[in-house]
Protein backbone atom coordinates (compact mmCIF):
# COMPACT_ATOMS: atom_id res chain seq x y z
CA UNK A 1 0.00 0.00 0.00
CA UNK A 2 1.07 3.68 0.00
CA UNK A 3 2.88 3.25 3.33
CA UNK A 4 4.77 0.09 2.33
CA UNK A 5 2.39 -2.40 3.98
CA UNK A 6 2.50 -5.73 2.10
CA UNK A 7 -0.77 -6.54 0.30
CA UNK A 8 0.27 -9.36 -2.05
CA UNK A 9 3.42 -11.46 -2.24
CA UNK A 10 4.74 -14.79 -3.51
CA UNK A 11 5.55 -17.56 -1.04
CA UNK A 12 6.71 -21.18 -1.43
CA UNK A 13 3.96 -23.79 -1.01
CA UNK A 14 3.95 -27.57 -1.22
CA UNK A 15 1.63 -30.01 -2.99
CA UNK A 16 1.31 -33.65 -1.93
CA UNK A 17 2.00 -36.03 -4.83
CA UNK A 18 2.39 -39.74 -5.45
CA UNK A 19 3.87 -42.18 -7.98
CA UNK A 20 1.31 -45.05 -8.04
CA UNK A 21 3.79 -47.32 -9.89
CA UNK A 22 6.18 -47.25 -6.90
CA UNK A 23 3.54 -48.20 -4.32
CA UNK A 24 2.77 -51.88 -3.70
CA UNK A 25 -0.85 -52.75 -4.46
CA UNK A 26 -1.40 -54.53 -1.12
CA UNK A 27 -0.40 -51.32 0.73
CA UNK A 28 -2.70 -48.94 -1.16
CA UNK A 29 -5.93 -49.46 0.83
CA UNK A 30 -4.25 -49.00 4.24
CA UNK A 31 -2.21 -46.08 2.88
CA UNK A 32 -5.31 -44.33 1.51
CA UNK A 33 -6.98 -44.63 4.91
CA UNK A 34 -3.92 -43.25 6.74
CA UNK A 35 -3.54 -40.30 4.33
CA UNK A 36 -7.26 -39.46 4.56
CA UNK A 37 -6.92 -39.25 8.36
CA UNK A 38 -4.13 -36.67 7.93
CA UNK A 39 -5.61 -34.59 5.11
CA UNK A 40 -8.53 -32.36 5.88
CA UNK A 41 -11.54 -32.69 3.52
CA UNK A 42 -10.05 -35.49 1.35
CA UNK A 43 -11.97 -38.78 1.15
CA UNK A 44 -10.37 -42.20 1.49
CA UNK A 45 -12.09 -43.46 -1.69
CA UNK A 46 -10.77 -40.54 -3.76
CA UNK A 47 -7.20 -41.04 -2.51
CA UNK A 48 -7.35 -44.81 -3.12
CA UNK A 49 -8.59 -44.22 -6.69
CA UNK A 50 -5.60 -41.95 -7.36
CA UNK A 51 -3.10 -44.38 -5.76
CA UNK A 52 -4.58 -47.25 -7.76
CA UNK A 53 -4.08 -45.48 -11.10
CA UNK A 54 -1.25 -47.80 -12.27
CA UNK A 55 -1.04 -46.17 -15.70
CA UNK A 56 0.27 -42.94 -14.12
CA UNK A 57 3.64 -42.23 -12.57
CA UNK A 58 2.47 -38.90 -11.12
CA UNK A 59 -0.76 -37.82 -9.38
CA UNK A 60 -1.66 -34.93 -7.09
CA UNK A 61 -3.13 -36.12 -3.79
CA UNK A 62 -3.70 -32.58 -2.46
CA UNK A 63 -2.70 -29.14 -3.64
CA UNK A 64 -1.30 -26.96 -0.87
CA UNK A 65 -0.50 -28.99 2.24
CA UNK A 66 0.57 -27.58 5.58
CA UNK A 67 3.92 -28.41 7.25
CA UNK A 68 1.94 -30.23 9.97
CA UNK A 69 0.23 -32.46 7.35
CA UNK A 70 3.57 -33.19 5.64
CA UNK A 71 5.24 -34.20 8.93
CA UNK A 72 2.41 -36.68 9.54
CA UNK A 73 2.77 -38.08 5.98
CA UNK A 74 6.55 -38.52 6.43
CA UNK A 75 5.86 -40.78 9.40
CA UNK A 76 4.04 -43.19 7.05
CA UNK A 77 7.47 -43.95 5.47
CA UNK A 78 6.15 -44.50 1.93
CA UNK A 79 8.81 -43.56 -0.71
CA UNK A 80 6.15 -43.39 -3.45
CA UNK A 81 4.66 -40.32 -1.78
CA UNK A 82 6.50 -37.00 -1.96
CA UNK A 83 5.90 -33.27 -1.92
CA UNK A 84 6.48 -30.82 -4.73
CA UNK A 85 7.51 -27.21 -4.11
CA UNK A 86 5.77 -24.44 -6.03
CA UNK A 87 5.36 -20.71 -5.60
CA UNK A 88 2.00 -19.14 -5.06
CA UNK A 89 0.49 -15.74 -4.28
CA UNK A 90 -0.41 -14.90 -0.71
CA UNK A 91 -2.63 -12.08 0.57
CA UNK A 92 -1.92 -11.24 4.24
CA UNK A 93 -5.01 -9.02 4.62
CA UNK A 94 -7.47 -11.73 3.47
CA UNK A 95 -10.70 -10.09 2.20
CA UNK A 96 -9.56 -6.51 2.78
CA UNK A 97 -9.22 -4.61 -0.54
CA UNK A 98 -9.86 -7.87 -2.42
CA UNK A 99 -11.62 -6.22 -5.38
CA UNK A 100 -8.67 -3.87 -5.90
CA UNK A 101 -5.87 -6.43 -5.46
CA UNK A 102 -7.72 -9.21 -7.29
CA UNK A 103 -6.27 -12.69 -7.42
CA UNK A 104 -4.58 -15.46 -9.41
CA UNK A 105 -5.59 -18.94 -10.53
CA UNK A 106 -3.84 -22.19 -9.56
CA UNK A 107 -1.21 -21.51 -12.26
CA UNK A 108 -0.42 -18.07 -10.82
CA UNK A 109 -2.03 -16.18 -13.68
CA UNK A 110 -3.73 -12.93 -12.65
CA UNK A 111 -7.44 -13.32 -13.34
CA UNK A 112 -8.99 -10.22 -11.74
CA UNK A 113 -8.06 -6.82 -10.32
CA UNK A 114 -4.55 -5.36 -10.13
CA UNK A 115 -3.18 -8.94 -10.36
CA UNK A 116 -4.66 -9.31 -13.85
CA UNK A 117 -3.85 -5.77 -14.98
CA UNK A 118 -0.17 -6.00 -14.01
CA UNK A 119 0.31 -9.75 -14.59
CA UNK A 120 2.99 -9.37 -17.30
CA UNK A 121 4.88 -6.63 -15.42
CA UNK A 122 4.92 -8.61 -12.14
CA UNK A 123 6.44 -11.60 -13.98
CA UNK A 124 8.99 -9.57 -15.96
CA UNK A 125 12.56 -10.53 -14.98
CA UNK A 126 13.85 -6.92 -15.29
CA UNK A 127 11.02 -5.68 -13.10
CA UNK A 128 11.69 -8.37 -10.46
CA UNK A 129 15.43 -7.57 -10.45
CA UNK A 130 14.73 -3.83 -9.98
CA UNK A 131 12.99 -4.02 -6.60
CA UNK A 132 9.89 -5.61 -8.20
CA UNK A 133 7.20 -3.75 -6.31
CA UNK A 134 4.02 -2.03 -7.36
CA UNK A 135 2.98 0.58 -4.80
CA UNK A 136 -0.73 1.26 -4.70
CA UNK A 137 -2.30 4.56 -3.70
CA UNK A 138 -4.50 2.87 -1.10
CA UNK A 139 -3.90 3.09 2.65
CA UNK A 140 -4.85 -0.27 4.15
CA UNK A 141 -5.73 1.39 7.52
CA UNK A 142 -8.26 3.66 5.79
CA UNK A 143 -9.51 0.69 3.76
CA UNK A 144 -10.24 -1.10 7.05
CA UNK A 145 -12.15 1.91 8.44
CA UNK A 146 -14.28 2.12 5.28
CA UNK A 147 -14.89 -1.65 5.43
CA UNK A 148 -15.89 -1.62 9.12
CA UNK A 149 -18.40 1.25 8.91
CA UNK A 150 -19.99 0.29 5.59
CA UNK A 151 -20.31 -3.36 6.73
CA UNK A 152 -22.07 -2.24 9.92
CA UNK A 153 -24.51 -0.03 8.01
CA UNK A 154 -25.33 -2.84 5.57
CA UNK A 155 -25.95 -5.24 8.47
CA UNK A 156 -27.96 -2.68 10.46
CA UNK A 157 -30.29 -1.90 7.54
CA UNK A 158 -30.35 -5.45 6.13
CA UNK A 159 -29.10 -4.07 2.79
CA UNK A 160 -28.04 -6.21 -0.20
CA UNK A 161 -24.55 -4.71 -0.42
CA UNK A 162 -22.68 -1.48 -0.86
CA UNK A 163 -19.75 0.41 -2.30
CA UNK A 164 -17.40 3.11 -1.08
CA UNK A 165 -14.52 5.28 -2.32
CA UNK A 166 -12.19 7.58 -0.36
CA UNK A 167 -10.18 9.96 -2.54
CA UNK A 168 -7.21 12.24 -2.00
CA UNK A 169 -8.54 15.18 -4.06
CA UNK A 170 -5.21 16.97 -4.67
CA UNK A 171 -3.59 13.91 -6.29
CA UNK A 172 -6.79 12.16 -7.47
CA UNK A 173 -5.42 9.10 -5.65
CA UNK A 174 -7.80 6.49 -4.28
CA UNK A 175 -7.02 5.88 -0.59
CA UNK A 176 -9.69 3.19 -0.18
CA UNK A 177 -12.27 1.53 -2.41
CA UNK A 178 -14.65 -1.21 -1.39
CA UNK A 179 -17.33 -3.44 -2.80
CA UNK A 180 -19.45 -5.47 -0.39
CA UNK A 181 -19.80 -8.45 -0.19
CA UNK A 182 -16.09 -9.29 -0.65
CA UNK A 183 -14.06 -12.47 -1.27
CA UNK A 184 -10.82 -13.94 0.07
CA UNK A 185 -8.21 -14.00 -2.74
CA UNK A 186 -6.34 -16.76 -0.85
CA UNK A 187 -9.38 -18.95 -1.63
CA UNK A 188 -10.14 -17.66 -5.12
CA UNK A 189 -11.65 -21.02 -6.12
CA UNK A 190 -14.54 -20.30 -3.71
CA UNK A 191 -15.41 -16.94 -5.28
CA UNK A 192 -19.08 -16.49 -6.24
CA UNK A 193 -20.39 -14.25 -9.01
CA UNK A 194 -21.94 -11.88 -6.44
CA UNK A 195 -18.82 -11.61 -4.25
CA UNK A 196 -16.49 -11.18 -7.21
CA UNK A 197 -18.49 -8.31 -8.71
CA UNK A 198 -16.73 -4.96 -8.20
CA UNK A 199 -19.55 -2.45 -7.63
CA UNK A 200 -17.47 0.78 -7.69
CA UNK A 201 -16.08 0.12 -11.18
CA UNK A 202 -18.28 -2.55 -12.76
CA UNK A 203 -21.71 -1.67 -11.37
CA UNK A 204 -23.77 1.08 -13.01
CA UNK A 205 -26.52 2.77 -11.01
CA UNK A 206 -28.96 5.64 -11.19
CA UNK A 207 -27.58 7.74 -8.35
CA UNK A 208 -30.45 10.19 -8.02
CA UNK A 209 -29.84 13.51 -6.26
CA UNK A 210 -26.06 13.11 -6.30
CA UNK A 211 -26.38 14.49 -9.85
CA UNK A 212 -27.82 17.80 -8.65
CA UNK A 213 -24.41 19.40 -7.91
CA UNK A 214 -23.31 18.47 -11.46
CA UNK A 215 -26.44 20.13 -12.89
CA UNK A 216 -25.86 23.17 -10.65
CA UNK A 217 -22.27 23.44 -11.92
CA UNK A 218 -23.40 23.46 -15.57
CA UNK A 219 -26.17 26.01 -14.98
CA UNK A 220 -23.95 28.37 -12.94
CA UNK A 221 -21.02 28.02 -15.35
CA UNK A 222 -23.22 28.86 -18.34
CA UNK A 223 -24.81 31.85 -16.53
CA UNK A 224 -28.24 30.23 -16.98
CA UNK A 225 -29.12 31.17 -13.39
CA UNK A 226 -27.73 32.51 -10.12
CA UNK A 227 -28.15 31.27 -6.56
CA UNK A 228 -31.09 33.68 -6.20
CA UNK A 229 -33.03 32.65 -9.33
CA UNK A 230 -36.54 31.63 -8.23
CA UNK A 231 -38.24 28.38 -9.30
CA UNK A 232 -41.83 27.35 -8.72
CA UNK A 233 -42.00 24.23 -6.55
CA UNK A 234 -45.60 24.67 -5.39
CA UNK A 235 -46.90 21.58 -7.17
CA UNK A 236 -45.57 18.51 -9.02
CA UNK A 237 -44.31 19.05 -12.56
CA UNK A 238 -46.17 17.30 -15.38
CA UNK A 239 -44.35 16.55 -18.63
CA UNK A 240 -46.39 14.39 -21.03
CA UNK A 241 -47.24 11.17 -19.21
CA UNK A 242 -44.62 11.83 -16.49
CA UNK A 243 -45.16 13.53 -13.14
CA UNK A 244 -42.13 14.81 -11.22
CA UNK A 245 -42.54 14.99 -7.41
CA UNK A 246 -40.39 16.17 -4.51
CA UNK A 247 -39.64 13.70 -1.71
CA UNK A 248 -40.46 16.32 0.95
CA UNK A 249 -42.33 19.06 -0.97
CA UNK A 250 -41.99 22.65 0.28
CA UNK A 251 -45.05 23.69 -1.79
CA UNK A 252 -43.68 27.18 -2.40
CA UNK A 253 -41.35 29.11 -4.69
CA UNK A 254 -37.68 28.42 -3.98
CA UNK A 255 -34.43 30.21 -4.71
CA UNK A 256 -31.96 27.98 -6.56
CA UNK A 257 -29.77 27.77 -3.43
CA UNK A 258 -32.82 26.36 -1.59
CA UNK A 259 -33.50 23.93 -4.45
CA UNK A 260 -30.10 22.34 -3.70
CA UNK A 261 -30.55 22.63 0.09
CA UNK A 262 -33.93 20.84 0.04
CA UNK A 263 -32.95 18.60 -2.91
CA UNK A 264 -35.95 19.57 -5.06
CA UNK A 265 -36.54 17.41 -8.15
CA UNK A 266 -39.20 19.86 -9.37
CA UNK A 267 -36.68 22.74 -9.43
CA UNK A 268 -33.82 20.74 -10.94
CA UNK A 269 -36.05 19.37 -13.72
CA UNK A 270 -36.78 22.98 -14.70
CA UNK A 271 -33.05 23.74 -14.60
CA UNK A 272 -32.32 20.77 -16.90
CA UNK A 273 -34.85 22.16 -19.32
CA UNK A 274 -33.10 25.56 -19.27
CA UNK A 275 -29.65 23.98 -19.78
CA UNK A 276 -30.76 22.21 -22.98
CA UNK A 277 -29.34 19.22 -24.85
CA UNK A 278 -26.31 20.96 -26.44
CA UNK A 279 -24.95 22.34 -23.15
CA UNK A 280 -25.69 19.19 -21.18
CA UNK A 281 -23.90 16.98 -23.70
CA UNK A 282 -20.91 19.33 -23.80
CA UNK A 283 -20.46 19.28 -20.00
CA UNK A 284 -21.24 15.56 -19.60
CA UNK A 285 -18.46 14.87 -22.12
CA UNK A 286 -16.03 17.12 -20.22
CA UNK A 287 -16.95 15.34 -16.96
CA UNK A 288 -16.39 12.02 -18.82
CA UNK A 289 -19.92 10.82 -18.03
CA UNK A 290 -20.57 9.63 -21.59
CA UNK A 291 -17.56 7.30 -21.94
CA UNK A 292 -15.99 4.42 -20.04
CA UNK A 293 -13.71 5.62 -17.19
CA UNK A 294 -10.01 4.75 -17.04
CA UNK A 295 -8.37 3.07 -14.04
CA UNK A 296 -5.77 0.34 -13.42
CA UNK A 297 -8.36 -2.46 -13.24
CA UNK A 298 -9.79 -4.66 -16.00
CA UNK A 299 -13.33 -4.58 -14.50
CA UNK A 300 -14.78 -1.32 -15.87
CA UNK A 301 -18.36 -0.65 -16.99
CA UNK A 302 -19.76 1.57 -19.73
CA UNK A 303 -22.32 4.17 -18.60
CA UNK A 304 -25.94 3.80 -19.74
CA UNK A 305 -27.40 6.94 -21.32
CA UNK A 306 -30.54 7.56 -23.39
CA UNK A 307 -30.13 7.08 -27.16
CA UNK A 308 -32.15 10.21 -27.88
CA UNK A 309 -32.10 13.11 -25.41
CA UNK A 310 -35.71 14.24 -25.28
CA UNK A 311 -36.99 17.03 -23.06
CA UNK A 312 -38.07 14.52 -20.38
CA UNK A 313 -34.54 12.97 -20.42
CA UNK A 314 -32.92 16.36 -19.77
CA UNK A 315 -35.36 16.92 -16.92
CA UNK A 316 -34.86 13.56 -15.20
CA UNK A 317 -31.07 13.38 -15.78
CA UNK A 318 -30.79 16.72 -13.96
CA UNK A 319 -31.75 14.95 -10.74
CA UNK A 320 -30.02 11.66 -11.52
CA UNK A 321 -32.64 9.41 -13.11
CA UNK A 322 -32.46 8.03 -16.65
CA UNK A 323 -28.64 7.88 -16.57
CA UNK A 324 -26.68 5.04 -14.95
CA UNK A 325 -22.97 5.33 -14.16
CA UNK A 326 -20.44 3.62 -11.92
CA UNK A 327 -19.53 5.06 -8.50
CA UNK A 328 -15.98 5.59 -9.81
CA UNK A 329 -17.30 7.61 -12.73
CA UNK A 330 -19.39 9.74 -10.37
CA UNK A 331 -16.44 10.37 -8.04
CA UNK A 332 -14.33 11.53 -11.03
CA UNK A 333 -17.12 13.89 -12.15
CA UNK A 334 -17.90 15.43 -8.75
CA UNK A 335 -14.16 15.80 -8.09
CA UNK A 336 -13.82 17.89 -11.26
CA UNK A 337 -16.63 20.15 -9.98
CA UNK A 338 -15.27 20.72 -6.44
CA UNK A 339 -11.48 20.77 -7.00
CA UNK A 340 -11.37 24.12 -8.82
CA UNK A 341 -12.94 22.84 -12.03
CA UNK A 342 -10.41 20.51 -13.67
CA UNK A 343 -10.82 16.86 -14.67
CA UNK A 344 -8.31 14.14 -13.87
CA UNK A 345 -8.94 10.39 -13.70
CA UNK A 346 -8.61 8.78 -10.27
CA UNK A 347 -5.73 6.34 -9.92
CA UNK A 348 -4.86 3.31 -7.78
CA UNK A 349 -1.10 3.84 -8.21
CA UNK A 350 0.87 6.04 -5.79
CA UNK A 351 2.41 9.20 -7.30
CA UNK A 352 1.16 8.32 -10.78
CA UNK A 353 -0.56 11.70 -11.20
CA UNK A 354 2.43 13.77 -10.03
CA UNK A 355 3.63 14.43 -13.57
CA UNK A 356 0.20 14.63 -15.17
CA UNK A 357 -1.16 17.96 -16.21
CA UNK A 358 -4.58 18.98 -14.98
CA UNK A 359 -5.30 20.06 -18.53
CA UNK A 360 -9.01 19.60 -19.01
CA UNK A 361 -11.00 22.50 -17.60
CA UNK A 362 -14.61 21.51 -16.92
CA UNK A 363 -15.91 24.64 -15.14
CA UNK A 364 -14.36 27.90 -13.93
CA UNK A 365 -12.73 28.23 -10.50
CA UNK A 366 -15.46 30.68 -9.53
CA UNK A 367 -18.23 28.18 -10.43
CA UNK A 368 -16.42 25.47 -8.44
CA UNK A 369 -16.31 27.78 -5.40
CA UNK A 370 -20.04 28.57 -5.72
CA UNK A 371 -20.99 24.87 -5.94
CA UNK A 372 -18.87 24.12 -2.85
CA UNK A 373 -20.74 26.83 -0.91
CA UNK A 374 -24.11 25.34 -1.91
CA UNK A 375 -22.95 21.88 -0.79
CA UNK A 376 -21.57 23.22 2.50
CA UNK A 377 -25.07 24.53 3.28
CA UNK A 378 -26.58 21.05 2.62
CA UNK A 379 -24.56 19.77 5.62
CA UNK A 380 -24.29 22.90 7.79
CA UNK A 381 -27.96 23.94 7.65
CA UNK A 382 -30.25 21.99 10.00
CA UNK A 383 -32.85 21.87 7.20
CA UNK A 384 -30.36 20.42 4.72
CA UNK A 385 -30.67 16.76 3.67
CA UNK A 386 -27.05 16.12 4.72
CA UNK A 387 -27.06 17.63 8.22
CA UNK A 388 -26.38 14.16 9.68
CA UNK A 389 -22.82 14.43 8.32
CA UNK A 390 -21.91 17.66 10.20
CA UNK A 391 -18.76 17.42 12.37
CA UNK A 392 -17.84 20.23 14.73
CA UNK A 393 -14.55 21.90 13.81
CA UNK A 394 -14.54 20.56 10.25
CA UNK A 395 -16.42 22.19 7.38
CA UNK A 396 -17.92 19.13 5.72
CA UNK A 397 -19.83 19.67 2.46
CA UNK A 398 -21.78 17.09 0.52
CA UNK A 399 -24.92 15.78 -1.11
CA UNK A 400 -27.37 12.99 -0.37
CA UNK A 401 -28.90 10.69 -2.95
CA UNK A 402 -31.94 8.40 -2.73
CA UNK A 403 -32.80 6.78 -6.06
CA UNK A 404 -35.56 4.28 -6.82
CA UNK A 405 -33.95 1.13 -8.21
CA UNK A 406 -34.35 0.39 -11.89
CA UNK A 407 -34.45 -3.31 -12.78
CA UNK A 408 -34.83 -4.26 -16.45
CA UNK A 409 -36.22 -0.80 -17.28
CA UNK A 410 -38.80 -0.91 -14.51
CA UNK A 411 -38.66 1.15 -11.33
CA UNK A 412 -39.20 -0.93 -8.18
CA UNK A 413 -41.09 1.35 -5.80
CA UNK A 414 -39.85 -0.08 -2.49
CA UNK A 415 -36.21 -0.62 -3.48
CA UNK A 416 -33.66 2.20 -3.37
CA UNK A 417 -29.99 3.04 -3.83
CA UNK A 418 -29.04 5.47 -1.06
CA UNK A 419 -25.80 7.39 -1.15
CA UNK A 420 -23.83 10.32 0.17
CA UNK A 421 -20.77 12.14 -1.11
CA UNK A 422 -18.92 14.28 1.41
CA UNK A 423 -15.72 16.30 1.14
CA UNK A 424 -13.66 18.48 3.47
CA UNK A 425 -12.57 21.17 4.13
CA UNK A 426 -15.31 22.70 1.97
CA UNK A 427 -13.32 25.86 1.12
CA UNK A 428 -10.18 23.91 0.01
CA UNK A 429 -11.15 20.24 -0.49
CA UNK A 430 -8.49 17.67 0.32
CA UNK A 431 -10.46 14.46 0.86
CA UNK A 432 -13.68 13.01 -0.53
CA UNK A 433 -15.75 10.13 0.89
CA UNK A 434 -18.45 8.47 -1.22
CA UNK A 435 -20.66 5.62 -0.06
CA UNK A 436 -23.58 3.82 -1.62
CA UNK A 437 -25.91 1.37 0.16
CA UNK A 438 -27.94 -1.00 -1.98
CA UNK A 439 -31.55 -1.32 -0.88
CA UNK A 440 -31.39 -0.52 2.88
CA UNK A 441 -34.52 -1.33 4.91
CA UNK A 442 -36.17 1.30 7.13
CA UNK A 443 -35.61 0.80 10.88
CA UNK A 444 -37.01 2.29 14.08
CA UNK A 445 -33.78 4.17 14.88
CA UNK A 446 -34.10 6.24 11.66
CA UNK A 447 -37.85 6.76 12.22
CA UNK A 448 -38.53 4.24 9.42
CA UNK A 449 -36.73 6.31 6.79
CA UNK A 450 -34.11 4.68 4.55
CA UNK A 451 -32.74 7.67 2.64
CA UNK A 452 -29.31 9.05 1.79
CA UNK A 453 -29.71 11.48 4.69
CA UNK A 454 -30.62 8.84 7.30
CA UNK A 455 -28.51 5.87 6.11
CA UNK A 456 -25.49 7.09 4.12
CA UNK A 457 -24.75 10.55 5.62
CA UNK A 458 -24.31 9.30 9.25
CA UNK A 459 -22.03 6.51 7.96
CA UNK A 460 -19.83 9.03 6.13
CA UNK A 461 -19.69 11.11 9.32
CA UNK A 462 -18.40 8.09 11.27
CA UNK A 463 -15.83 7.31 8.55
CA UNK A 464 -14.56 10.92 8.41
CA UNK A 465 -14.36 11.10 12.23
CA UNK A 466 -12.11 8.03 12.25
CA UNK A 467 -9.89 8.87 9.27
CA UNK A 468 -9.21 12.50 10.33
CA UNK A 469 -6.37 11.54 12.79
CA UNK A 470 -4.87 9.08 10.26
CA UNK A 471 -4.83 11.78 7.57
CA UNK A 472 -3.60 14.37 10.09
CA UNK A 473 -6.27 16.92 9.27
CA UNK A 474 -6.28 19.65 11.90
CA UNK A 475 -9.60 21.07 13.14
CA UNK A 476 -10.35 24.58 11.91
CA UNK A 477 -9.96 27.68 14.01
Amino acid sequence: DRNGELLATTLPFYDLCANPKLIKNENKKILAKSIAMVLYNESEEKIYKKLNNINRSFVYLKRLISPKEWNAIVRLEEPGIFRLKRYSRHYPHQKLASHIIGGVNIDNQGIIGIEKNFDKILKDKNFINNNGQIQLSIDIRIQKILDDHLSRTIKKHDASGGAGIILNIKQSEILAMISLPQFNPNEIHKISKENGFNKPTLGVYELGSLFKPLTAAIALDKDILTEDTVFDARKPLIEGKFTIHDYKPKKRKLKFSECILYSSNICLAQVGNKIGEKNMKEYYEKMKLTSKPEIELPEIAEPILPNIWRKINLMTMSYGHGIAISPLQYVNAINSVINGGKFRYSTLIKNKNDNENLSLRVISEDTSKRVRKLLREVVRNKEGSGDNAEIEGYSIAGKTGTAIKNKKNRYIKDETITSFVGFFPSYDPKFLVFIMVDNPKPIKETFYYATGGTVAAPTVKKIINEIIPKLRVEPEA
